[in-house]
């Protein structure tokens, strides 16, 4: 692992990348120190950007937000987010019968976001109703604790209803500091008994997509940017790509035994 002050000192050998969002450019509320900066350099030297994010909300609401917090939206070829994934996945149940036409969906997401099931012939569950299929997409650890979700869902992993966690981080940031994630809450159901699809990184399927909406033909000339080492550092590896870890994020501090960024660097500095 090499430790860099500035991403222009490894920019030679690399073509397009792919940055992660929560602990790389944003922490949810504002951008990282000179993050918006170095977005507006690569995209001056022609560099493609994609975002790739676990987050369970669909890609345009990310990009929004991005741009909100002063992110130029033209930097970025496309916004890929698990959320995304999982509502093409929620289309496919239902085009195979795996989902039938009006099911009840439970919903777990921060803000009461039901924006996955938008347009589709779905509905979001409601007290005393018959679950077809719970969705984490994500979690509220302000207002809501483990053992909370928990009496919510452990009947339901009891009774056999299938699960998909649409954000499978461990940890997000919260006005203050880190807390746990919906990656959690999906552990727990599968203590209680239930199953569980995962939809985004480290998956293959999450940096197939990314390297697809960069066009980037050959990955070892692409750069994941991201400051965990089991999503973005693993994945990127495993998909091919050069790896830079951003040591500040909130999951940085995290332990993932035999996983080494190429790179390594304290906050995104172009």
């Amino acid at each position: 692992m090499r430790t860099i002050s500035n991403l222009s000192d490894i920019l030679s050998n690399v073509d397009a990348l792919l940055l992660d969002q929560f602990g790389v450019l944003h922490d949810g509320h504002a951008a990282f120190p000179g993050a918006i900066e170095c977005v507006e350099a690569l995209h001056s030297r022609g560099l493609p950007l994609v975002a790739l994010s676990n987050s369970g909300r669909r890609a345009k609401l990310n990009m929004d937000r991005l741009v909100r917090l002063g992110f130029p939206s033209a930097a970025f070829k496309a916004m890929v987010t698990s959320g995304e994934l999982t509502r093409y996945d929620l289309v496919s149940r239902l085009s195979d019968g795996r989902l039938k036409s009006g099911s009840s969906i439970l919903i777990l997401a921060r803000g009461n976001d039901t924006s996955l099931l938008d347009g589709l012939e779905l509905q979001v569950a409601e007290l005393g109703d018959d679950v077809q299929l719970v969705i984490i997409s994500g979690a509220e650890p302000e207002t809501h604790s483990r053992d909370d979700y928990n009496r919510l869902l452990s009947p339901l992993a009891r009774a056999g209803v299938p699960a998909i966690c649409a954000n499978p981080d461990t940890s997000i940031y919260t006005g203050e500091g880190s807390a746990f994630g919906p990656g959690v809450v999906a552990e727990d159901y599968i203590a209680a008994g239930g199953t569980i699809d995962y939809f985004g990184k480290p998956s293959a399927a999450m940096f197939e997509a990314g390297l697809e909406a960069l066009g980037q033909r050959d990955p070892s000339r692409c750069l994941m940017v991201g400051d965990s080492l089991h999503h973005d550092i693993l994945g990127g590896r495993n998909a091919g790509c050069q790896s830079l870890l951003i040591t500040s994020g909130v999951q940085a501090g995290l332990v993932e035994e035999g996983v080494v960024p190429d790179f390594a660097m304290d906050q995104l500095r172009f």
